[in-house]
């Protein structure tokens, strides 16, 4: 197999632009700075060859190295002081000892994974004979997903030669020959999407990834023949699929409303005003950890959620009470952040007895119980349910439900657990991309 460092040598720009540390005795900028000397034979004493340190033009926060086989160690001061005080010496000898131990009992998943990542690439290529063939394929794209490369970075056919080693098909999702792909990307990325190699089985990966650098972006969609993915990377959660940009059929970005398509309905609607209104009525003492993923943060994402789903959908002014006072109640029962199927009851309960809610209507007032008690359980059971209640309009009463479990549900993002199957509404699946816009910055709404 042909050596990357002679097919493309910027892959390896890490090792190919350090500077032994003896040839910094020709600069005398450097060597008088550094007590050259002194730091010198405090490493020769202890028996380490000074020829596996290095100078790093590169970079400005550890500006020294030591390197040597698949050890790499940064060094940000090159003196005996700074040597002792971050204990490098023993650093060394600490790494090289379990990577050789690793070595010698031919455990390449432990190496891979501890070994610095910008010698991973590196490493693997020097190893590959080593590897056994059965994981050839694995190992590559375990050290492909950690050096931050592109698939465009390789020659294909170097990729279609580690194709080869692949010992089964991917073990994809579905029973299809077809499968779904998202990406998301923010409007400062350049490349085109139909350029793009990096996707993922996730949409909820795909939304994070378009709006974490600058608040906006796009989330696309695509489709691929199963037998096309080059990858399937679990790493991180992340279910990223490789795929060769030209495999990709039937690329268009999702139709979803992000937070600047928002803005002109704001002021015309008075979400912020109708959002103030109701925020003030929030206390932290109702919660019993206020700063949890069920505290007050969530409950006013929920209550925004549900503000926006009921203002541009036009729903009737009791309708939106009705939303706003369950967000604001919804999860003041709860005594821990487990799966808690009972603290929809325990918080009507206490709304109630510490007389929170004030509608007078009965249907009203039932409509709020029935969504606050059964949010936390399956749909399926709160339909069952809805015989224990004097529900004059059930159709009224799911159609409400089932807006409210949207709310509450996009905001699932915070824990990366939104699966949007479980959207009931079309209107809440468009909301995907602000949810995640307001768990990022929820202040960037008001602005």
């Amino acid at each position: 197999m042909d050596s990357l460092d002679r097919i493309n040598s910027n892959l390896f720009a890490t090792v190919n632009g350090l500077v032994p540390i003896q040839e910094l005795r020709n600069l005398s900028n450097y060597f008088n700075k550094l007590n050259y000397r002194e730091a010198a034979d405090y490493i020769e004493s202890a028996g380490i060859d000074l020829a596996n340190f290095y100078f790093k033009r590169d970079d400005p926060f550890a500006c020294f190295c030591y390197y040597r086989d698949f050890v790499l160690i940064d060094i940000p001061i090159f003196s005996r002081e700074g040597l002792e005080s971050f204990r490098i010496l023993e650093l060394i000898h600490f790494e090289e000892g379990r990577i050789e131990n690793c070595l010698s009992q031919g455990d390449f998943r432990t190496f891979f994974y501890i070994i610095d990542k910008r010698i991973a690439l590196l490493a693997y290529e020097k190893l590959f004979d080593r590897i056994p063939d059965q994981d050839k394929h694995e190992t590559f794209w375990f050290v492909y997903s950690r050096c931050g490369l592109r698939l465009t970075d390789f020659p294909e056919e170097y990729i279609r030669k580690i194709l080869t080693y692949r010992p089964e098909p991917l073990d994809l999702p579905g029973n299809g020959v077809y499968l779904e792909i998202y990406r998301g990307q923010g409007d400062s990325i350049s490349t085109p999407i139909y350029l793009e190699h990096s996707w993922t089985l996730d949409i909820n990966t795909a939304i994070r990834f378009a709006v974490q650098s600058d608040g906006e972006g796009r989330v696309y969609k695509a489709i691929i023949d199963k037998k096309d993915a080059a990858a399937y990377i679990k790493r991180k959660n992340e279910k990223e699929i490789v795929v060769f940009p030209s495999l990709l059929k039937d690329i268009e970005p999702l139709k979803l409303l992000s937070l600047a398509d928002l803005k002109p309905d704001l002021h015309r609607l008075d979400i912020i005003n109708r959002y103030y209104y109701y925020e003030k009525q929030l206390k932290k003492e109702y919660f019993y950890r206020p700063e949890g993923i069920h505290g007050i943060m969530h409950t006013r994402r929920v209550l925004l959620l549900n503000l926006i789903l009921g203002c541009l959908q036009g729903y009737q002014e009791r309708f939106i009470n009705i939303l706003c006072t369950a967000s604001l109640y919804h999860d003041i029962g709860r005594i821990n952040d487990n799966f808690d199927p009972q603290h929809g009851i325990e918080s009507y309960r206490k709304a109630q007895q510490q007389g929170l809610i004030n509608l007078l209507d009965q249907p009203d007032q039932e409509n709020l119980r029935y969504i606050i008690e059964n949010h936390c359980i399956s749909d399926k059971l709160a339909r069952e349910h809805m015989d224990k209640y004097n529900l004059p309009d059930r159709e009224e009463s799911e159609f409400l439900f089932n807006s409210f479990k949207d709310a509450d549900g996009l905001d699932r993002v915070r824990i990366n657990d939104l699966d949007i199957r479980q959207l009931r509404t079309d209107y809440g699946r468009k909301l995907l991309l602000i949810a995640r816009q307001l768990h990022n910055n929820f202040d960037l709404f008001f602005q």
